[in-house]
């Protein structure tokens, strides 16, 4: 599943740019078509449909609520407001590959379904290895995240759901070093994440998944002219 390609210089460099680590509270902006930006080494941007059927895609974490939401991923007993559909365990190995200037990423993708208003904020994800897939109990499971969205700072990100309405679409890709996957790949990888703290969730699903046979993002040159590249030319939202 991995995927080693060269982007322009351009690109490269400002790849690097968005990888640095921040120290504060940031929030980043998805709410327009391939907006971008980086939080604690991760890549986060917004992008367009793509077919995200039978096949394509493994959705292995689907959450439902009013006002704030929350769960994770397991094969033991689910907590908090955790679907049992679409919710199962995944290991290192399920997780495709991309290398974006020479930095290796495991790819996930979100996609959110809100009823009424489109905005919403992903306002906390961490990731956790262990030997199993079946734990319970959030506490003592994410004790020690390999990745934290709030570390440094109370971090979150905005999104808009009617860039691309509809369930099964995808609107959200989420890039996390490789290097913080250490060990077995045959290790689970436990996701937590939670919605509506600072843009409420109105009892659409939030669903996390990933690509079954490659990365589901497009091919780097793609990547240059309609995400990176977004962060400097403003573009319109599609209504």
């Amino acid at each position: 599943m991995r995927r080693r390609s060269i982007l322009t210089a351009g690109a490269m460099a400002l790849a690097m740019t968005m990888s640095v680590q921040v120290a504060h509270a940031a929030v980043i902006d998805l709410t327009t078509d391939g907006s971008s930006g980086s939080v604690n080494g991760a890549l986060f941007y917004q992008f367009d449909s793509i077919p995200t059927g039978s096949g394509v895609i493994d959705s292995f974490l689907r959450i439902q609520g009013m006002g704030v939401q929350h769960g994770y991923n397991t094969d033991g007993t689910i907590e908090y407001d955790t679907m049992a559909s679409f919710t199962h365990s995944i290991q290192i190995s399920d997780l495709p590959t991309i290398d974006i200037g020479g930095t290796l990423y495991r790819e996930f993708m979100l996609d959110i379904n809100q009823n009424g208003e489109p905005i919403l904020s992903l306002d906390e994800l961490r990731i956790a290895l262990w030997d199993t897939g079946n734990l319970s109990g959030y506490s003592s499971i994410f004790a020690s995240p390999i990745y934290d969205l709030d570390a440094g700072g109370d971090n979150w990100i905005k999104m808009d759901y009617s860039l691309n309405a509809g369930s099964g679409h995808g609107d959200i890709i989420a890039l996390i070093p490789d290097a913080v996957f250490t060990g077995l790949e045959s290790q689970y990888v436990y996701l937590y994440s939670k919605f509506g703290v600072n843009s409420v969730a109105d009892d659409g699903f939030e669903e996390w998944a990933y690509g079954l046979q490659s990365p589901l993002i497009p091919e780097p040159t793609t990547i240059t002219l309609l995400g990176f590249g977004a962060l400097f030319l403003p573009r319109r939202k599609r209504r």
